[in-house]
């Protein structure tokens, strides 16, 4: 798999906000900021970032390069706490991405259960989305699949209301063909998306 030089700027984009942001701008939260969640507090995150295809799985030629150029995805999430460390909710997103000709669309639709890990003011998220993908390519056929987003995210606290931090989610999204005549079509797309985060909590 290439990485191109773009997925690498961002990466090292990444290291610097989460590990070289001024000790000056940390020092303004409460280090006794210990917030309780209960049943029924929510919250609120928007997302953006690149979109990487990593590869194609299934069919008679195995693994195989996507042709999938670097893209960008976003997305909508809310949540509800069942207790202080599980979550339960919902997401809406939507990706681009390029082949030489054409552009791939996606919006995944899904529910997600998330159990955070804490060493304050740092959260440790992690979780598991399920739902259905809507893809499309322009002049080609609308399709609806399924889809799981594993994933984890690096959440730093401000207060007790703000978060900030990464999130990094597998996709995988398995494109099924059910006739005999179309079997050898089906495909297993995998790819990773990037995001960075800002979290709201009431």
């Amino acid at each position: 798999m290439r990485v191109s030089k773009h997925t690498i700027l961002f990466l090292l984009l990444t290291a610097v906000l989460l590990f070289a942001v001024p000790s000056g701008v940390f020092a303004q939260a409460d280090e006794e900021f210990t917030p309780l969640y209960g049943r029924g507090d929510q919250m609120l995150s928007l997302s953006l970032g690149p979109f990487i295809p990593l590869f194609f799985a299934g069919g008679p030629d195995g693994i195989q390069d996507t042709n999938l150029s670097l893209g960008g995805t976003g997305n909508l999430q809310w949540h509800a706490f069942l207790n202080s460390n599980l979550t339960l909710g919902g997401e809406l997103g939507g990706t681009f991405t390029f082949s030489p000709n054409r552009t791939l669309f996606m919006v995944p639709l899904t529910a997600r259960a998330t159990y955070f890990f804490r060493n304050y003011p740092w959260e440790f998220p992690v979780y598991l989305g399920a739902g259905v993908n809507f893809s499309r390519i322009p002049d080609e056929a609308f399709k609806v699949d399924p889809i799981l987003k594993p994933g984890f995210s690096v959440l730093w606290n401000l207060d007790s209301e703000w978060a900030f931090g990464t999130n990094f989610v597998y996709w995988w999204v398995p494109q099924i063909y059910l006739d005999s005549e179309l079997e050898d079509e089906t495909r297993f797309g995998n790819f990773l998306e990037i995001t960075l985060t800002a979290v709201y909590r009431f």
